[in-house]
């Protein structure tokens, strides 16, 4: 069985990148709301400019790849030659992707495998990149499979999102509690991980950004993170904040090598600017 490797640029990597590696990208779309018009992320647009049409005011909301895109990709696919496609797409619970490229799968008559790691971003680029290693290095889909969904099972992505009225413009919010928000300063912190389904949820609250980020460092110690987990932080258009966090969590973590990267479009459309993410997994 030939075996085709998928994913969408919710990995935070251009489709043209990950060509290079022999893995098909699909990429999202990014739907200005009050101008009827969509984008395609990385292809007609970058992170920075997105940054700055946030900052403008700018409404943005996002949806899966146009279906004839996706059915077009999968055509290709069989057309080269290949039996089946394990996708790596952003998690079901945050997008409907994983059910469009499944159809779109099924529709060109591929076997379609799927793992839900239920994150996205640097986890979701790290399992497709390692995934499509694996398979050329000879192991089986299983293996491939197990070691991937073991990845997602003790991955953890913590998010402290600054802007409170850009989540309340965009629904995720409630005026009232925006308003509470501000006036008691509180910086909520976001969790998503197999606890919460892959769904955001919420942590803790807390009072100041500094205590936001040691309750997240903690939380890394509590949760068994050792020399065998990779750290990423990711953050939109707040480098020195993402500097900060890098610090915070080095203090902790003196071996590990942090990397620190743009919080994908098709987040940071829904957080707002100067959000910060930390994500930990497995290698």
């Amino acid at each position: 069985m030939k075996v085709a490797f998928v994913t969408d640029s919710a990995c935070g990597v251009h489709p043209a990148e990950l060509k290079k590696l022999g893995i098909y990208c699909i990429p999202l779309q990014i739907v200005f709301v009050d101008q009827n018009k969509a984008v395609l992320d990385f292809v007609d647009t970058t992170n920075e400019e997105i940054y700055g049409l946030i900052r403008q005011g700018q409404m943005m909301s996002t949806s899966v790849p146009p279906l004839g895109l996706i059915e077009e990709t999968f055509a290709q696919i069989k057309n080269d030659g290949y039996d089946a496609v394990f996708c790596m797409t952003i998690n079901p619970g945050l997008s409907s992707a994983y059910n469009a490229f499944r159809l779109g799968a099924e529709n060109a008559g591929l076997t379609f495998v799927h793992v839900d790691i239920y994150t996205t971003s640097a986890m979701q680029k790290y399992s497709i990149i390692k995934a499509k290693e694996m398979y050329d290095a000879g192991a089986s889909i299983e293996e491939i499979v197990n070691e991937t969904q073991a990845r997602g099972d003790g991955g953890m992505t913590f998010i402290i999102p600054n802007d409170l009225d850009h989540l309340k413009r965009g629904g995720r919010l409630t005026p009232l509690a925006a308003t509470l928000a501000g006036l008691l300063k509180i910086k909520p912190i976001l969790k998503l991980d197999k606890s919460s389904e892959g769904k955001i949820d919420v942590f803790e609250k807390i009072r100041t950004f500094n205590k936001a980020v040691d309750r997240v460092v903690n939380e890394l110690v509590n949760r068994g993170v050792d020399d065998s987990y990779r750290i990423f932080i990711a953050h939109s258009d707040c480098m020195e904040m993402a500097q900060l966090v890098k610090e915070k969590i080095q203090e902790k973590f003196p071996n590990h090598e942090i990397e620190i990267l743009d919080l994908v479009s098709v987040i940071s459309v829904h957080t707002g600017c100067d959000c910060i993410g930390v994500q930990a997994f497995k290698k």
